[in-house]
């Protein structure tokens, strides 16, 4: 068996029902193309793919069921197989911001098992999702011991520190709610040079949009109803379509 596989068949075949077209799409996205997070197994020599199928324990987490917590210490990482992962940092009072959604190949607990340090985040799964988990001392001893491996990880985690500016610029720099909401629809989706593109399955809820903007559910539904009268943007049973993006990044410049 693979380290890392496809995408499990159930969601593949809920994206492709959407008109025919409807594709997940990574979170999140600049609004020019950039590479994917690095895929574990894919940047390793057979024989430390190998190794890593050796000493993985499959598990399966059902849709909205936790996989660890924010100060939690865990003592392994959690790499996707099949699924996503939402992962969400919460305040003290209660304020909750989503960090990103981590999709297939992704490797999870990372910086925390390699620092001991706690997890800043908590990681929740969106769907039913697959994952391969490896023990920590074992997963260290692979990148001791494979240099490939070591540098394969230490990509990983630039990506995520990537990830994690993009983020802190839609929250920071966008000047309104509406502005991080229609920068988050437009990272979301991959620009096209038409109006009308294609739906693409955004599994969140407007509490759970709220908390990747930087804002409040009410103003959520509030500024897609407003979007969906313009003629910009529409949101209906998960499926997401951007009918004019050019409107839209005006409205971000």
């Amino acid at each position: 068996m693979p380290f890392v596989g496809e995408l499990n068949t159930a969601r593949a075949a809920r994206s492709a029902a959407v008109a025919g077209h409807a594709q997940p799409i990574p979170f999140p996205r600049d609004l020019n193309p950039v590479p994917s997070v690095p895929v574990l197994s894919k940047s390793l020599p057979p024989a430390v793919s190998l190794e890593l199928d050796e000493i993985k324990r499959l598990q399966f987490y059902p849709s909205r069921s936790v996989l660890f917590h924010q100060g939690a210490r865990p003592q392994g990482v959690f790499i996707v197989k099949g699924g996503t992962v939402k992962l969400s940092m919460a305040s003290g009072k209660g304020r909750v911001v989503i960090l990103r959604l981590a999709g297939v190949g992704e490797i999870l607990a990372l910086s925390s098992v390699l620092s001991g340090e706690p997890c800043i985040a908590t990681a929740e799964a969106l769907e039913d999702t697959e994952i391969a988990y490896v023990d920590r001392d074992q997963f260290i001893q692979v990148l001791l011991h494979n240099p490939e491996a070591a540098l394969s990880v230490a990509l990983h985690l630039c990506a995520n520190y990537k990830t994690a500016c993009r983020q802190i610029g839609l929250l920071a720099l966008c000047r309104s709610a509406g502005e991080r909401l229609a920068q988050f629809l437009l990272n979301w989706t991959s620009p096209k040079p038409y109006r009308d593109t294609p739906p693409v399955w955004l599994g969140l809820t407007h509490e759970e949009i709220s908390q990747v903007a930087g804002t409040t559910r009410e103003t959520v539904t509030r500024t897609l109803m407003d979007f969906r009268k313009k003629g910009w943007a529409s949101l209906a049973s998960s499926n997401l379509v951007i009918q004019d993006r050019e409107a839209m990044e005006k409205l971000v410049a």
